[in-house]
C-alpha cells in the first residue's frame, strides 16, 4: 500500500491568503468607526434639543401658574369690593380704582403675552405621520 500526499500546486507554505484584503478590511472599519462618529455626534444634538424643550416647557408652566395665581388674586379683590354691604361711597371709591388696577392687570398680561421664545428648529417639529392614530 502506498500513500501519497497530493498538494495542489496553487498553495504556496509561505503566502498570506489575507495579504491583498487587509487594506480593503482596514478601510471599511475605519468608516464603519466615523460613521458610528457621526451617529453619537447626532444623538447629542437629538438630547440638547430635548433638554432645550423641556425648560421651555417649565418656563412655560410657571409662566401659567403666576397668571393663574393673578387671577385668582384679582377676582378675590373684586369679590370683597363688590360686597353689597359696602357703603355708597365705598363703591364709587371702589369702581374708580378697579378700572385702574384691571388696566394694569391686562397690561401685565400683555407684557407677558409679547414676551419673545426662541423659534423652534425645523427638526424639533412633531411629525404626525410617525404617530398614527389608528392602525
Amino acid at each position: 500500500m502506498h500513500v501519497e500526499l497530493v498538494v495542489p500546486p496553487t498553495t504556496k507554505p509561505n503566502s498570506k491568503p489575507n495579504s491583498k484584503m487587509f487594506p480593503v478590511l482596514v478601510f471599511l472599519l475605519m468608516a464603519c468607526y466615523g460613521i458610528l462618529t457621526l451617529v453619537v455626534i447626532e444623538q447629542g444634538h437629538v438630547i440638547q434639543s430635548q433638554r432645550n424643550l423641556i425648560q421651555q416647557l417649565g418656563q412655560d408652566s410657571q409662566q401659567l401658574a403666576s397668571l393663574k395665581g393673578q387671577v385668582a388674586a384679582q377676582q378675590a379683590i373684586d369679590k370683597k369690593r363688590a360686597k353689597p354691604g359696602a357703603s355708597a361711597k365705598d363703591k364709587t371709591g371702589a369702581s374708580s380704582a378697579a378700572p385702574a388696577q384691571k388696566e394694569q392687570a391686562q397690561k401685565l398680561l400683555s407684557r407677558k403675552a409679547r414676551m419673545e421664545k426662541q423659534p423652534l428648529q425645523a427638526d424639533d417639529k412633531v411629525d404626525r405621520r410617525r404617530f398614527p392614530s389608528q392602525i
